[in-house]
């Protein structure tokens, strides 16, 4: 027999004259006080042995339960089931202060289970985010995608016990605006089916550095969520890109760079074609000072009159035989100072070569792997080689290629 029940008679009968609103109010605020009270214990025992206990533990995962706020979200459920369950004891079934009072529980479970679903979540992520896989696998994703079902099937109850309708009943509604749905969640969908590739064929991991001119991005990757990746610039802004982007569309990731140990040097220099010439003796005497080539020239000079000896040239004409020749000596000497330049990994391709000439000359290329790929050093590196290689043009005999400024004009109008 439910107390109210009996109230109810024992003021019909007379023997009481207190309204029955009146009776119903001081119940529920007795079951109130008990469930605070039930939440106080609840929550001194949390704090006092609970939280002690996983403190003491070597583990640092249940750390970050206690920090995602599960254990606080736990107990603040049991005085709401404890008065759910009370509540439905307490008042007849027929009473319509009943059917109100469980459906606003019904919503305050839900969104505490929800919360204790998503704190739980968030834990997961931070304790994954702590090994050296989540950079290859975030799950991050992953996590956010579990999140946006959990709040649409919370959704559904809250709204299904606030119209008093069965859950099932509200999905079987829902489905003529699957399409309407699909529409708001477009972005979410293509997100989740986006990260699945992403990370199955590890396209992409945090700390990559890729490149994305379309939406101004050019940097590291520091977040990979459900919809957007967030890449910091190397001007310190952020660029957040769609993470679907990053299937339908072409960028760069520079991570083979990284992880091959060396960073390529691709630069070309022009070189005036008017300033190749024959080596005479007393360039070949200059050019034998040149540590680097010293024995080159000795070697080849051998050769060469060996060849011209031995097939009766006519050396009286330069153009007969083989001849050494000021561009070549140039091109050997860059290879050699490159070979002995400790900055720079000889086990990747190495090499040193003439492109198409131009209207500004004859481009020679300088393609070789730096030993690191820090950028500050790879620029450091860079510019000492060509600081050198510049600078030492002038020695072979050579000119680099300049287009005339104003200087040059004057100096031919004096």
């Amino acid at each position: 027999m439910y107390l109210i029940d009996n109230i109810d008679k024992m003021v019909n009968s007379g023997q009481w004259q207190i309204p029955q609103e009146i009776t119903i109010t001081f119940s529920l605020l007795c079951l109130a006080v008990i469930c605070f009270c039930v939440y106080k214990i609840a929550t001194v025992v949390t704090s006092k042995w609970v939280k002690k206990l996983i403190y003491t533990t070597r583990n640092d995962w249940d750390d970050k339960f206690l920090e995602y706020g599960v254990l606080k979200h736990t107990t603040l459920l049991i005085p709401l089931i404890l008065f759910y369950f009370c509540s439905t004891k307490l008042f007849a079934p027929d009473t319509a202060i009943l059917a109100t009072i469980i459906s606003l529980l019904k919503v305050c479970i839900t969104v505490t289970v929800t919360l204790i679903i998503f704190s739980i979540l968030d834990a997961i992520n931070s304790i994954y985010s702590s090994f050296d896989i989540s950079t290859q696998t975030p799950i991050k994703s992953f996590i956010q995608v579990i999140k946006v079902a959990v709040f649409i099937v919370s959704a559904i109850f809250i709204i299904s016990a606030l119209i008093e309708q069965s859950p099932w009943a509200l999905l079987k509604a829902m489905g003529a605006l699957t399409a309407v749905s699909m529409l708001v969640f477009k972005d979410s969908i293509l997100g989740f089916v986006a990260s699945i590739q992403l990370a199955g064929q590890k396209m992409i991991r945090i700390g990559d550095w890729v490149e994305m001119p379309k939406y101004g991005a050019d940097g590291d990757v520091i977040d990979i969520t459900l919809n957007t990746i967030k890449i910091q610039n190397w001007d310190k802004t952020i660029s957040n890109v769609p993470t679907y982007a990053f299937v339908s569309e072409s960028f760069k990731n520079w991570r083979g760079m990284s992880e091959s140990g060396g960073r390529r040097i691709k630069r070309s220099f022009y070189l005036d074609v008017n300033s190749f010439k024959f080596c005479d003796e007393q360039m070949l005497e200059d050019f034998k000072k040149i540590e680097f080539i010293s024995e080159y020239i000795e070697n080849r000079r051998s050769e060469i009159e060996r060849h011209n000896s031995e097939k009766n040239v006519n050396t009286d004409c330069v153009v007969n035989g083989r001849r050494m020749t000021n561009i070549g000596t140039f091109r050997y000497y860059i290879k050699q100072y490159l070979k002995n330049y400790d900055k720079l990994n000889h086990d990747m391709t190495f090499l040193i070569r003439q492109l198409e000439p131009t209207e500004k000359g004859l481009p020679i290329q300088i393609y070789v792997f730096t030993a690191t790929t820090e950028w500050v050093k790879y620029e450091e590196i860079q510019a000492d080689i060509f600081d050198h290689i510049l600078t030492v043009v002038p020695e072979f005999g050579l000119r680099l290629y300049q287009a005339p400024s104003g200087a040059d004009f004057r100096l031919l109008i004096k």
